[in-house]
């Protein structure tokens, strides 16, 4: 046994305890701040992986000189989310300025590649006064934050992908860092792309509050204006527990000439948030948009619009429409089965 085995058998369980609780500690804490990310994965280094690193930098204090035992990555989607979450991990952790590094700022302006910021860190005092982290005093651990592009690059050129790493022919290298550089083209433009959507978020916001409605509808704006409606009026909507866009409700709105906020303001019913309240109504945006739209013209929208959907007994059509409507109405769709 080499004079280091020994401390690298006491140091892995150690790391591995520190490894799963940051990996805790910045899920929540991305939670919290409302950070989007696609992924937060932490590894801790083998017995072997270490001995070898060792071996490769002739490492005499690997206690102090080893900061990468625990290592979680952080892929995010745009580039101005590094920055936001570089913020966060500052405020978080205590951060060991000597050791943390942005590949962005080593790269000279005439060069292509692997790009990510990394952190190396400890829990810092006041947290390592909690029980959970007990023996986790002064470990450090390697934060490496990166986009999905660049993290797709870091992949196919530096991590696992033996055709591209190492020395290449100079036709194909060239490609190599051409394409490369496509992709941070890209991932700029990604980032710019997504300030501009969060620029138009906000802009139709104002004016949907305001009662400025002159806008087209879109699946950004037909959900600014009916939550906008539905906050006015003291509603409940239903959440969903992910992304979803608009794309069939909006055909739908169109096929009945409705393509501007205002067109679809002059067809919600007047008592529809009275009844959706005393009735203890709770519908998503595509329901309480299908219900303004039926409510206004169901004939209408049968002649043009295939629904391909099936209505609930939950709706509250019969506080809209005489008995005899009701029931033409009623046999006019299908129905969801008890």
């Amino acid at each position: 046994m080499s004079k280091y085995e020994e401390w690298i058998d006491q140091i892995i369980p150690k790391q591995e305890r520190l490894t799963d609780a940051v990996v805790t500690i910045m899920d929540n804490l991305l939670r919290a701040e409302g950070i989007e990310y696609l992924s937060v994965s932490g590894r801790t280094k083998s017995k072997s992986s270490i001995l070898d690193k060792l071996k490769r930098k002739g490492y005499k204090d690997p206690s102090r000189q080893l900061t990468d035992l625990s290592g979680i990555r952080i892929i995010v989607y745009f580039e101005s989310d590094i920055s936001k979450l570089s913020d966060l991990i500052s405020r978080s952790f205590n951060i060991d300025h000597d050791n943390s590094l942005n590949q962005d700022e080593r790269l000279s302006v005439d060069q292509i590649g692997y790009r990510s910021v990394h952190f190396v860190c400890d829990l810092g005092k006041e947290r390592v006064k909690l029980p959970e982290f007990s023996g986790l005093e002064g470990l450090k651990f390697e934060f490496q934050v990166r986009t999905i592009l660049q993290h797709a690059w870091a992949e196919l050129a530096h991590d696992r992908n033996y055709k591209f790493s190492g020395k290449l022919p100079p036709d194909i290298e060239r490609n190599l860092f051409l394409y490369a550089g496509m992709l941070e083209i890209a991932d700029k433009g990604f980032d710019e792309l997504s300030r501009k959507i969060d620029a138009y978020i906000e802009t139709v916001h104002d004016r949907a509050d305001k009662g400025e409605l002159d806008f087209g509808l879109d699946s950004i704006s037909l959900t600014e204006f009916v939550e906008s409606w539905a906050k006015n009026q003291g509603i409940a909507l239903e959440d969903y527990t992910y992304k979803i866009e608009y794309t069939k409700l909006l055909e739908e709105l169109n096929a009945i000439d409705i393509s501007k906020a205002s067109e679809l303001q002059e067809i919600i019913p007047k008592n529809y948030s009275d009844i959706y309240k005393s009735e203890n109504h709770l519908s998503t945006i595509y329901g309480v948009v299908r219900d303004w739209m039926l409510i206004s013209d169901w004939r209408k929208f049968l002649e043009r619009v295939n629904p391909d959907w099936v209505m609930t007994k939950e709706h509250i059509f019969e506080h809209f429409f005489k008995p005899d409507e009701l029931k033409e109405f009623c046999n006019s769709f299908e129905w969801e089965e008890d």
